[in-house]
């Protein structure tokens, strides 16, 4: 009887997230509102109320806006600002996380800029100070809010760019929420800490009136006192330079007060392994004291291996993980009646510990509970799911890479080779993916080995191993690292079953 191999049988020592094929519905406003706290979002083909409360606040400005957004693109928004600009005599202030550094790398690794390249984000935002808008760059804001004078603002998990408030039909804008607040004594809290990072934090800034340049400044103190967050609903940030952390207080209190449910969200994981205290420690405490249901929205990255491994601890932890492909929004809910939402990922490096968030808590309100109707929408909807260790079989149907071709050659090849070279191949397939590539040669990856399949005349084909300097798992990584593959043949991974002839050589 014939030697086999059963490659989709073999499970992956990594999680992945997988396709469900699940179909999606838009998601609707509720009803009532509370007229301090009320609840904006956006969904893909759905209304984008984000985009529309960002543009009737600016609308609204009689005296100053202050804007915070890592990055900044959205025609509409923009237009809206040019206008605030002239109508106000400038008293547009913007504070974005990039240099001209930052700005390229990020140009250089983001996903979601719709083809944007250098060139043209300079001309935009040459078109911003040329406008008369006063723009400043924090390396370490993260933070994505709008303050109206002093009486309302607006604060997100959304970017203002069009990948986030997206609304032209047939497109799926990125899923993301937040609230328009105009409680007075939260808007002066947020509106003063940003006058603080428009001193005391940004290293740069571009002259309104003139060509766009950064130039480098020097932070000075700041003319006005930031009050601290207050307990309750409210405004809620981090700040690393002035080692304020409310979010991640937040975060925690909100998990120490679950009895029956928890509901977490965030676009990415960062270092939760490294450092348990943010958020695995907690939800162990909480998950031992109490019967607790906890849910996860996450956004799919396959792309970065530290993501879904930190996926797969959480998972592991007992926590149900419902991934999907355009998701951005972040939050934490407690049995309906505690949370908060905020611009921070659950990351050890960057918006719990340190860098420049803001959020607002919202127990008991209204808006909480269109923010947690909001985060089950999207869980019910959500078009991926996180497997544990799943089959080649598994990832070769529903892995949705951009790189990613199915497998093209059959359920079965006849493969001949000799005893030493098949045992080594049997060997090498089970630590890890089995990858294949066709250009124009078929070849499979395995461990460390590198596996040429020549077609013989009588049928199958011969093994030519070679030993390989790129293990499958970095040459995977490498995959989603590659922007564009020009001469590059399909790829994937191979569910088919080796079945072993005898060597004729």
């Amino acid at each position: 009887m014939a030697d086999e191999l059963d490659l989709g049988a073999l499970r992956s020592p990594d999680g992945f997230y997988l396709r469900t094929g699940a179909s999606f519905t838009p998601f609707t406003a509720g009803g009532a509102e509370d007229p301090v706290y009320r609840h904006r979002f956006t969904y893909r083909e759905s209304e984008n109320l984000l985009k529309h409360a960002a543009i009737d606040l600016i609308k609204s400005a009689r005296h100053r806006i202050f804007m915070a957004s890592y990055r900044i693109g959205d025609h509409d928004l923009l237009n809206a600002l040019f206008e605030a600009a002239n109508r106000l005599c400038g008293g547009v202030y913007i504070i974005t996380s990039w240099t001209e550094t930052t700005l390229r790398r990020d140009l250089a690794g983001a996903e979601d800029m719709d083809g944007v390249d250098l060139q043209a984000q300079n001309k935009r935002f040459d078109e911003l100070t040329r406008r008369g808008i006063a723009l400043r760059g924090h390396e370490q804001c993260h933070a994505k809010f709008l303050v109206v004078d002093d009486d309302a603002a607006l604060v997100s998990s959304a970017n203002l760019e069009t990948s986030a408030l997206a609304d032209r039909p047939g497109r799926g804008a990125t899923g993301e929420n937040g609230v328009v607040v105009t409680d007075k004594a939260e808007v002066d809290r947020l509106s003063r800490f940003f006058t603080r990072l428009w001193y005391a934090g940004c290293t740069w800034e571009a002259l309104p009136g003139e060509e766009y340049a950064l130039h480098h400044r020097k932070p000075v103190p700041c003319p006005v006192a930031v009050p601290p967050p207050a307990e309750g609903p409210g405004v809620i940030w981090t700040d690393g330079d002035h080692r304020e952390y409310s979010i991640l207080a937040a975060l925690h209190d909100v998990i120490g007060r679950a009895r029956r449910e928890l509901v977490l969200a965030t676009f990415s994981l960062t270092g939760i392994r490294d450092r348990p205290d943010l958020l695995l420690d907690p939800l162990r405490i909480a998950m031992t004291n109490h019967d607790l249901d906890v849910r996860l929205l996450v956004r799919s990255r396959n792309n970065v291996a530290a993501h879904r491994a930190d996926t797969a601890a959480l998972a592991a932890l007992g926590v149900t993980v419902y991934a999907d492909s355009l998701t951005h929004a972040k939050g934490v809910i407690a049995d309906s009646r505690y949370g908060a939402l905020f611009s921070a990922n659950f990351d050890a490096q960057h918006g719990l510990f340190d860098g420049v968030e803001v959020g607002v808590r919202l127990d008991e309100s209204s808006a909480l509970a269109e923010a947690e109707r909001f985060f089950d929408h999207a869980m019910t909807n959500a078009d991926m799911r996180f497997v544990p260790h799943p089959t080649q079989a598994e990832l070769d149907r529903g892995l949705a890479a951009r790189w990613q071709r199915p497998w093209p050659h059959g359920q079965r090849l006849v493969v001949q080779t000799d005893d030493s070279t098949w045992h080594r191949l049997t060997e090498s397939a089970m630590t890890g993916p089995v990858l294949w590539e066709e250009s124009p040669e078929l070849r499979l990856y395995l461990a460390n080995l590198a596996v040429t399949l020549i077609p013989v005349v009588q049928g199958g084909y011969r093994l030519v191993v070679e030993a390989s300097s790129t293990s499958a798992t970095a040459r995977l990584e490498s995959w989603y690292r590659a922007t564009s593959s020009p001469g590059i043949g399909p790829r994937g991974c191979c569910p088919a079953v080796l079945v072993r002839a005898e060597d004729d050589q």
